[in-house]
């Protein structure tokens, strides 16, 4: 049985693995005190966790009292191979959900996307060779830009969108911004598909839900793929010490 843990921007995110599969999900604010209490029940035999915050040490040395835990960075062994540049700089969210696609789609090339805070594509070779991808501002950033660098737009969070144009200023930058950023995967994908042939598309993140089903580009959601990869990781190291 193995927790993993995946601490975002914004929250926190955790499952339970046990046989492979994901037995239990848990959000929360932190990764401290209030998710132990919430996996107590379960005897977590190894842990990885995952933050782009500042703070790995010190999620180490709480939770390996709980089982033997790992940090991910760039120094940790991949099932694949990282090809990337600056692998230091590179997002751990990143690699993680390229690695959950791969699971889902055992065979060919396979592209991530990640739609939160930003939104990251991420392109792993049918050899297992992760070539890099794109970062682009989420759909908050989006709104928030707009606020922030004018003087007559407001700050506008509207992320379910009906029609393609709005009949209000309000509308207006809710669908500029939604079916802007959908018409930027399809595009997105479609670019992949030409350099990639048969690549199969995965979408996870918070806003996720808001793009799939207005997307022309058939693809396939997963919310907990970045979890997925970080479990194979955890997987792959166990596998390398035994």
């Amino acid at each position: 049985m193995e927790l993993v843990i995946d601490i975002g921007n914004t929250k926190v995110k955790a499952a339970i693995f046990i046989n492979n599969g994901i037995h239990k999900v848990f959000t929360t604010p932190k990764a401290g005190d209030e998710l132990l209490s919430l996996i107590k029940p379960f005897p977590v035999e190894a842990i990885i966790i995952s933050s782009v915050r500042e703070n790995n040490e010190a999620m180490f040395a709480y939770w390996n009292q709980v089982a033997p835990t790992m940090v991910l960075d760039h120094k940790t062994a991949l099932p694949i191979e990282n090809a990337y540049k600056t692998p230091e700089t590179l997002g751990k969210d990143r690699i993680a959900a390229v690695i959950g696609a791969r699971f889902l789609y055992p065979k060919g090339p396979v592209l991530a996307i990640d739609a939160g805070t930003c939104i990251t594509y991420d392109i792993l070779t049918e050899d297992d060779v992760y070539l890099g991808g794109n970062i682009s501002p989420g759909a908050h950033l989006r709104f928030r830009a707009m606020d922030e660098f004018t003087h007559a737009l407001p700050l506008v969070e509207q992320m379910e969108v009906e029609q393609l144009y709005g009949q209000s200023t309000e509308e207006s930058m809710a669908t500029g911004v939604i079916t802007g950023i959908a018409a930027e995967m399809d595009g997105m994908i479609e670019r992949y598909e030409e350099e990639f042939s048969g690549v199969q598309t995965v979408i996870c993140g918070g806003d996720a839900r808001y793009f799939v089903n207005m997307l022309k580009k058939k693809i396939f959601a997963n919310r907990n793929l970045v979890l997925l990869g970080l479990h194979k990781i955890l997987l792959f190291n166990e596998s390398k010490r035994s």
